[in-house]
Formats: structure tokens, sequence, C-alpha cells
């Protein structure tokens, strides 16, 4: 499903080597470690980590030029988007990049990325553009992998793993209750990237897109 949108920009997660450096924010770099190619010139991806959903809300760029997520603190600080960069002299040299989804599908970006053993889902952000009309403008969420327990209407006991470590051995879930129709906890309302559900038809395992931040508040920092 082609998910690039007027109101929102899916992104889709690979490891990040940095291989050259074309300007302040300009760069090219291999999704898998270069010593395993020979530091083949051939297999860089070039990026703009100028090109970020933040950079369109504050219209730098249209939304239509969006390339890579941004570097953003998550829940707890944690640091989660694209971890490469952002701009020269102050990067580094290895991370995470969240390619938006139809620019990573042009690279022939594989999700999840080779040697990954996880759902495609556990390696995708979204985020919403100001303005969308619902409660999910200018809100971020991150995949997981996620199993509804119980549940009371809405309102469901989740148990949520780590992206891209429901599929190892001996990973142990976090288990919260949420709400599920509510998208200031989750990515939920018309289209949403969240699959599980409650009730007697719902889907009780599968994707779920919680919460990461907003836009609006990276903005106003």
């Amino acid at each position: 499903m082609e998910r690039r949108s007027s109101v929102r920009c899916v992104f889709v997660g690979t490891p990040g080597f940095l291989g050259r450096i074309d300007s302040d924010t300009r760069c090219a770099f291999w999704t898998r470690e270069p010593v395993d190619h020979g530091f083949d010139p051939g297999q860089l991806i070039a990026v703009d980590l100028a090109r970020t959903p933040s950079a369109a809300a504050a219209k730098e760029i249209g939304w239509d030029e969006v390339e890579v997520d941004d570097c953003f603190a998550g829940p707890n600080g944690t640091l989660c988007g694209t971890t490469l960069g952002p701009r020269w002299p102050e990067l580094s040299l290895s991370g995470a990049v969240y390619l938006e989804e139809s620019f990573a599908a042009r690279v022939g970006l594989p999700c999840p990325p080779e040697g990954m053993d996880c759902h495609d889902y556990e390696c995708m952000t979204v985020a919403y553009h100001p303005g969308t009309a619902d409660g999910r403008a200018g809100n971020r969420y991150t995949g997981h992998h996620a199993e509804i327990l119980d549940e009371r209407g809405s309102l469901a006991k989740v148990a949520v793993w780590a992206p891209g470590r429901s599929r190892e051995p001996h990973t142990r879930p976090v288990v919260m209750w949420l709400d599920l129709d509510s998208p200031e906890q989750c990515d939920a309302g018309p289209d949403s990237l969240t699959t599980l559900r409650t009730g007697p038809a719902g889907c009780r395992t599968g994707a779920l897109f919680l919460i990461s931040g907003t836009l609006s508040t990276e903005e106003e920092s």
C-alpha cells in the first residue's frame, strides 16, 4: 500500500555507515558494514539529512521533498529516528537512517533490513503533518509488535516488544494498558498503521504504532 499522502510521511529504518560527505547535510551511506563488501561505492545511498519532517513543518521544503526522518528525542529522552549525522562536523559515522518510504523503494531498501528477523512494521516510523484534520496532527509514532492480553472496550492490556526484537529468543515484552482509539497514545484513526483491534472481530496480534513525540514540540524547542 502506498502510504505517502497529504497527511503523513512513513519512514523505513536501516543501519547506516557513513561513506561520503558531500556538504554539511548531504552525504552517502552504506546499509551494511563496508568491510563486508570492500567499501563498494556502488552500494552507497545518497541522501540530504536536512530534508526532514521538521524542515517541511517549518516550510523550508515541501512535504513531497522529505527524504529522511529527523533525529529526535523519544520517550525517556532516548534518541529516535535518524542518528547518522545530522550535519558536518557534528556527525556520527554509523547509526540508524529512516528513509521516506517511497524514497526507500526507489533505492531498493528492504524492510526489514538484511540480517534482521522481525516484522516490517518494527522498522518503521510515521510523522503526521501539522494541520491534519484529526487528533494525530503533528504526532510521531514508532512501530512495535504487540499482542492483546485483555480488553475493556477500546482499552487493551497489551504485551509490547521493543522494535526489531519480537522474534529474538528470551526477549520479554513490556505489558501496559492503553486506549487503541486514542491518537495521544497510538496511531488511531482513518488508515491507521496500527492493526491491533479490540472486539470480537478484532486483530489480537500485530502492529502497534506507539506515540513517540510531536513535530510541534521540536519546532518550539
